[in-house]
C-alpha cells in the first residue's frame, strides 16, 4: 500500500467513526427529548393538583392585602384628624 492508500484508509476509518459518533449523539437526544417530555407532564399534573392550594393562597393574600390596605388608610386617617385639631 502506498502513501494515498493509506491516507484514504484513515480518512474512510475516520468517517466511520464520525458517522458512529453523530449516530449515538442522535439516540441520546432523542432519549433526552423523552425524558424532558416525560418531566413536563408529571409537573403539569403536579401544578393541576397543587392549583386549588395556590388559589387559596392568593385569595388569603388579596384578602390580607386589601384588608391591611383599608386598616392603614383608616389609621393615616385618623392620625390626619387628630392633627388638624
Amino acid at each position: 500500500m502506498d502513501f494515498y492508500q493509506w491516507c484514504v484508509l484513515v480518512a474512510v476509518i475516520a468517517f466511520v467513526v464520525m458517522v458512529i459518533f453523530i449516530v449515538r449523539t442522535m439516540l441520546q437526544l432523542y432519549r433526552t427529548a423523552e425524558s424532558v417530555e416525560y418531566l413536563t407532564v408529571v409537573t403539569a399534573e403536579n401544578v393541576e393538583k397543587t392549583r386549588s392550594a395556590f388559589d387559596l393562597v392568593e385569595n388569603v393574600s388579596t384578602l390580607l392585602d386589601s384588608t391591611f390596605y383599608r386598616a392603614m388608610k383608616l389609621g393615616v386617617d385618623l392620625v390626619n384628624k387628630y392633627r388638624r385639631r
